[in-house]
């Protein structure tokens, strides 16, 4: 099977080398990243990927110019093996440089495809309702994907009480896994919200599988192999391990700190991360890991976010003799008056501000 790991732009190659270290090859394409593999490939990806959104099993590509051509190749595409009658399909279309253009018509051919093979499925009325089949148009060329994953992969089940702008934790798990960390050495987030980073740090550490409390789409298939599913599941707990060093969340707000303790609970990593009401600790340690998102938006003065960005810098040479920061910053100027001389590495878009990944280091 054709296969594709959808990543937010700008994190693409962070989910191609995840993919490398489940021994899967892929190529980088805008967007995600491309590979192939079987059922157990579909298993493995939706289960493990931390920087992933969602995992699409490619169905079908074929060129069409005319409603009559498109429902006569969708109709060869492989829909037994995803689809069933008592589960409803929700249809998505795009379309750009092409003349099959009207999205509304589009997604009416391929249900119509759909219900000419047999299957007397019924159209999703909600959005995370049923079935997620995507239909793509690209001058002249349809492909046909279905959703493996169904809710976005950034949900994993554990954050049962949110603060205000959470940072996605797919996201979280990039920034964590772009700084290299592994468990080796402390780790903190002096602005953790309700303990995103301090969780996906932890999930990471324990070789805990991001996906491993919450349910999939592709267990609904008619083609679902649960002797397989299980038999990874098993794996995977066998592969959990213990955390040696302390990861830290600090914050100024105490409800954000009430909501990470609960998040990281339902996580199951509560015994490994330590959550404080405090702001830029009076701690130090010899090498550490600091990996946060600061404050900033419309709602924060500038002079105010400029002060938080100073503190913030300060406090780090000041308390670690040597450092690895990687923190979020909208703005290039602004991640400069932090005073640690930053490079970004990347830039993608949270809570739909863009946004720069900068690396400050100090050996």
């Amino acid at each position: 099977m054709k296969l594709f790991a959808v990543s937010q732009p700008g994190i693409e190659e962070i989910t191609y080398k995840e993919l490398k270290e489940l021994g899967i090859d892929g190529k980088v394409v805008p967007g995600g990243v491309e590979f192939e593999g079987d059922l157990k490939e579909v298993y493995i990806t939706n289960l493990w990927l931390r920087s992933a959104s969602r995992i699409l099993v490619r169905l079908c590509t074929f060129k069409a110019k005319h409603f009559a051509e498109l429902v006569r190749k969708a109709k060869k595409c492989s829909w037994e093996e995803f689809l069933t009658s008592d589960i409803p399909v929700k249809l998505r279309a795009t379309s750009r440089r092409s003349k099959l253009y009207h999205t509304g018509a589009i997604k009416e051919r391929v249900l119509r495809a759909i219900k000419e093979v047999g299957l007397k499925v019924k159209e999703a009325k909600y959005e995370d309702e049923g079935t997620s089949v995507i239909v793509r148009f690209e001058n002249d060329v349809c492909t046909i994907s279905v959703n493996s994953s169904g809710a976005h992969l950034h949900k994993r089940g554990y954050r049962v009480v949110e603060t205000e702008a959470p940072l996605r934790e797919n996201l979280a798990a990039a920034m964590i896994l772009t700084s290299g960390w592994r468990g080796e050495v402390p780790l903190i987030d002096p602005f953790c919200g309700s303990g995103t980073i301090p969780i996906e740090a932890a999930l990471l550490a324990t070789n805990t599988p991001p996906g491993r409390n919450r349910e999939f789409a592709f267990i609904k298939w008619p083609n679902f192999d649960e002797k397989l599913w299980e038999e990874l599941l098993k794996e995977a707990d066998k592969k959990r391990k213990e955390v040696n060093v302390p990861i830290l969340g600090f914050d100024i707000e105490e409800e954000a700190i009430k909501a990470s303790v609960k998040n990281a609970e339902v996580a199951g990593v509560g015994e490994f991360v330590s959550f404080k009401n405090l702001s830029f600790p009076e701690i130090s340690f010899e090498d550490v890991v600091i990996v946060t998102n600061p404050p900033y938006g419309e709602r924060l003065p500038v002079k105010n976010v400029k002060e938080i960005y100073r503190r913030f810098g300060d406090w780090v040479r000041r308390h670690f003799k040597r450092y690895r920061v990687f923190f979020l910053s909208p703005d290039r100027a602004l991640a400069k008056v932090t005073g640690l001389n930053p490079e970004m590495v990347t830039y993608f878009s949270n809570g739909g501000i863009t946004v720069g990944l900068y690396r400050a280091e100090k050996f």
